[in-house]
C-alpha cells in the first residue's frame, strides 16, 4: 500500500529520531512534559518505591557486613564456647587492670577485674553469662531504654546493640533492684539474645543450664531459673503481662501477683523454691516463630547466701498447663485449662491465692475440649 493510500503524505512524514539507552532510561523513570498527568503520577510512585526498596536492600547489606565483622571478631573463651562479644570487648575483660584504671572506679566497687571495660564505657555495670550458650557479655545500664538499641559497647551504631539493664531499676553499691531486667536483640546469626531460644524448644538444655550468672561492679550474682514463658505486647493478641513494669514491688501482694504470673506462663516448672524478699533476674528479648511480635522471657532468682546451687534435673518438668494469650491459643489451638504447678514452692501463695480468690481448679476446666492430652 501506498503511503498516499494510507493518508500519509511525503512531505508530512518524518523520521522518529532513536533515543540512546541514557534518553530511554530517563524518559522511562521519571516525568517529561508530554506525560500525561496519569503517567506522572505512575512514575512518581515507581520511583518512591525504588528508593524505598533500594534503602532496604542497602540495611540489610549494611546489617550482613556487621555480622560477618561479629563473626569474624568473635573469640573462643576458656570454656571452649563461641562468645557473642567481640574480641576487642572480651579482651577488655580479661587483662589485667592498670593501677590508673583502678583508681577511676567508682566508689564501692569490689570487682576491680573489669576496670579496664569501665574506662571504655562509664556506661559499664556488669557482665552476663549463661554457662552453656555463647552469651557472655557486658551490660551497660543509662537513664533510659533507648541508647544502646543500637549502639555497641564503643558507642558506634550496630544494630545488634549492647545488652542493658532496665534504666528504672539502679543497680548501686548498696543493692539491686528486686527484679533487674536485661534486654538484648535476638539476632538471626546467633549473637546477643538469640541462644535464649534453647530454653523454649529443649527442656534438656534447661536441666543443663539452670544456671544464670549476673556480676556487677559491686555484687556477684547467680540465679536458678524458675520460668521461661512467651508473652504478648500487644493487647489486639489478647491479654498483656506488663513484666517490664515489675523491676520494684508495691508490697507483698504486687511479690505474689507478679511470681503467680511468670509461674503460670511458664513452659516448665524447674522445683526452684521462692520466697517473698527474693531477687530475680529477668532476661528478655523478641520471638517471632508464630508471625507475631512476641517476647521470649527467662526468670531467675537470685541465690541466697549459704544455698547450694545445685538444682535437680529430675525436678525441671514440661507443663502440660501453660497461661498464653487468646492470639497463641487461636494459632495452635490450644486452651489454658487451670494451675498444675505446685504453689506450695513459693512460701506464703497458697495463703495469697485463697485470700484473693485466685484459685484456679483444673478440674473446671474439660480436657477434652483442647488437645493438650
Amino acid at each position: 500500500m501506498s503511503e498516499i493510500d494510507m493518508g500519509i503524505s511525503s512531505k508530512d512524514k518524518k523520521k522518529k529520531k532513536k533515543q540512546s539507552l541514557w534518553q530511554s532510561i530517563n524518559s522511562g523513570l521519571f516525568p517529561c512534559k508530554t506525560d500525561t498527568v496519569a503517567e506522572v503520577v505512575r512514575k512518581i510512585v515507581f520511583m518512591v518505591a525504588l528508593v524505598v526498596l533500594l534503602s532496604a536492600v542497602a540495611m540489610i547489606a549494611a546489617h550482613y557486613l556487621q555480622y560477618v565483622r561479629l563473626d569474624r571478631e568473635a573469640v573462643v573463651g576458656d570454656d571452649g564456647e563461641r562468645k557473642t562479644t567481640d574480641g576487642h570487648v572480651y579482651d577488655l575483660k580479661n587483662q589485667t587492670p592498670t593501677n590508673q584504671e583502678i583508681n577511676n572506679l567508682p566508689a564501692g566497687t569490689i570487682n576491680e577485674k573489669y576496670a579496664a571495660l569501665y574506662n571504655e564505657n562509664q556506661d559499664f555495670i556488669g557482665w552476663l553469662n549463661v554457662p552453656g550458650t555463647n552469651i557472655d557479655e557486658p551490660v551497660v545500664q543509662t537513664e533510659n531504654n533507648d541508647d544502646y538499641l543500637h549502639t555497641n559497647f564503643q558507642g558506634e551504631y550496630e544494630f545488634a546493640g549492647t545488652l542493658f539493664a532496665d534504666y528504672e531499676g539502679k543497680i548501686t553499691p548498696d543493692g539491686m533492684p528486686q527484679n533487674t531486667i536485661i534486654y538484648g536483640h535476638n539476632m538471626i546469626l546467633k549473637y546477643m539474645f538469640a541462644a535464649l531460644h534453647n530454653y523454649k524448644v529443649d527442656i534438656d538444655f534447661l536441666k543443663g543450664s539452670p544456671i544464670i550468672n549476673f556480676d556487677t561492679l559491686y555484687h556477684n550474682n547467680r540465679y536458678k531459673i524458675i520460668s521461661v514463658f512467651l508473652t504478648n505486647i500487644d493487647e489486639d493478641y489478647g491479654e498483656v503481662f506488663h513484666y517490664t513494669r515489675k523491676v520494684y514491688f508495691k508490697n507483698k501482694a504486687d511479690f505474689y501477683d507478679y511470681v503467680l504470673e511468670c509461674e503460670d506462663r511458664s513452659m516448665y516448672s524447674t522445683g526452684v523454691d521462692i520466697e517473698y524478699g527474693d531477687e530475680f533476674l529477668t532476661l528478655s528479648t523478641c520471638d517471632k516463630d508464630t508471625g507475631l511480635d512476641l517476647r521470649l522471657v527467662v526468670v531467675a532468682r537470685k541465690v541466697r547466701p549459704n544455698e547450694s546451687l545445685y538444682i535437680d534435673p529430675d525436678q525441671i518438668v514440661k507443663k502440660d498447663s501453660v497461661k498464653y494469650f487468646q492470639a497463641y491459643y487461636d494459632i495452635y489451638g490450644l486452651q489454658w485449662f487451670g494451675r498444675t504447678w505446685d504453689i506450695g514452692l513459693v512460701k506464703g501463695m497458697d495463703e495469697y491465692i485463697k485470700e484473693n480468690h485466685l484459685e484456679d481448679d483444673p478440674a473446671n476446666y474439660s480436657r477434652e475440649q483442647t488437645n493438650l492430652n
